[in-house]
This record gives structure tokens, sequence and C-alpha cells, in this order.
């Protein structure tokens, strides 16, 4: 392999006519696929994905679910991952959304959970990928005072002096093909060292266009990058991969 998508969503319904295809076109372009899924169902199906050679699987539970379910709901789903944790490569997509979730009181749910899911993971050793829409500096702040696994901050939202927290606690940055249309995103992998970024699309999210996302557009990513921090291409291939192997042993 010589690229490696670090959060992609193929367990969702908007794959199921054509996710073989995909795929299949992923394993010729030698791309592999790290599948991130947040629920109950998402969970579950992410478990059919084993099957495709250039796939490996995160479960988790996605941070506006934390805010809404009850206790029982939460354990139950800690207890299935639990369950399959020999099959998965990391927890997520967790963290923290204070966008969607607004609610003082849902907000400090959230991070209670959050801390509850970033012990599971540091007892389990297994790397943690993590949203945090409009709650960066906290999704931080509690990262770097609890997570002794690598962090992946997906699709990094907050200011360029919260990324130096960030890059300053050793966590890794991955960027999505929406950096071909953003000057955020170009800002951000300016200042990140190469050797703390990884590429992702958030498929079916997040694309280089306003079509449906799939991770064949990771080379792009890959490209985008190198122009950005006027690198060759080939060498931002190697590093990024290399990264994703140190995390996920890809």
């Amino acid at each position: 392999m010589k690229y490696v998508d670090v959060h992609a969503h193929l367990n969702e319904e908007i794959f199921d006519k054509d996710r073989d295809e995909i795929l299949k076109i992923c394993e010729e372009k030698e791309i592999f696929v790290i599948n991130c899924s947040g629920d109950k169902k998402g969970n579950r199906k992410s478990l059919d994905l084993l099957k495709y050679p250039n796939v490996k699987i995160c479960m988790g539970i996605y941070p506006t679910k934390t805010a809404e379910i009850s206790d029982e709901e939460f354990f139950d789903e800690i207890d299935f991952i639990k369950k399959n944790i020999e099959k998965i490569a990391g927890i997520g997509e967790v963290g923290l959304d204070f966008h969607w979730i607004k609610d003082k009181e849902k907000q400090k749910r959230q991070i209670e959970r959050f801390k509850e899911i970033i012990w599971f993971a540091n007892k389990n050793k297994l790397p943690l990928n993590i949203h945090s829409r409009k709650a960066e500096k906290e999704t931080i702040e509690i990262l770097s005072m609890m997570a002794n696994v690598p962090v992946i901050l997906h699709c990094f939202g907050g200011s360029l002096n919260l990324a130096s927290e960030g890059i300053k606690n050793g966590f890794y940055f991955s960027i999505p093909p929406i950096i071909i249309r953003s000057g955020g995103f170009k800002a951000l992998v300016k200042k990140i060292p190469i050797q703390q970024l990884l590429s992702e699309t958030d498929s079916p999210y997040l694309g280089p266009d306003k079509e449906r996302n799939d991770p064949t557009n990771i080379p792009l990513v890959i490209k985008q990058i190198a122009e950005t921090k006027k690198i060759d291409f080939d060498t931002v291939q190697k590093q990024l991969f290399e990264n994703a192997k140190k995390i996920f042993n890809t």
C-alpha cells in the first residue's frame, strides 16, 4: 500500500450500491482505509467491512450521541466495543461537538463520557480518532491531560494557536480533500510538521467538490499537501504513509 485514508465512513447507506467497486479501486490504487463509526448501527455494520483486505475499522460513540443517550445505552455500547476489541484498530469517531449540542448540561454529559472513552482507549492501547467541532479548546485540554495513546484530530477547525497546542502534545492532524478549496486547511498544513500529518476523506463528506466523497480521492489530498508545503509528492506520500503505519500498523 502507498496511501492511507485514516477516517472514512464506508459503512453508511450511501455506499451500499457500490462499496465493493470503490474498495476494489482503492486496492488497485494501493489505498488502505480506516473506517470510523459512531453509533450502535454503524458499529455493527462496520464489522462487515473486515472482509476487505485493505480495510481496518474503528468503533466509537459520536459526540452528539453521547449527549443524548442514557447511561445504560452508553455503557452497553462500550461493552459491545470491548467484546470486539480484537477486531478494531482504534476508537472513533469520538470527541466533543458544541456546534450541534448547545445545551450546557448536555455539553457536560459529552465531556464526562468523552473522558470515559479516553480511559477505555488508554486501557486497551488503541488510538483515538477525534471529532472536535466548535469544542477544539476543551478537546485539546482533555486529551492533553488524559490521553496516553496516539491522537488523531480529524478535520481540525480550531485556530492555529490551538493547533500549536496539539502539535506540542504530539497529536496528529488528518487532512480531508476539502483542503483543495479551503484556505484554512492550507494554513493549517503549512503550520503542522509533516511527521504529524495524515490524509483522510471523511467519506462521503468533505470532498474536493460537492459530489459524494470516497477514499479514491486520497492522492488528491497528498498532491495538495505537497503543493502547500512545497515538498515533492513522493516525499509527502511516503511520510504520511509511515505516520499512519506507526499508528495503525497498516
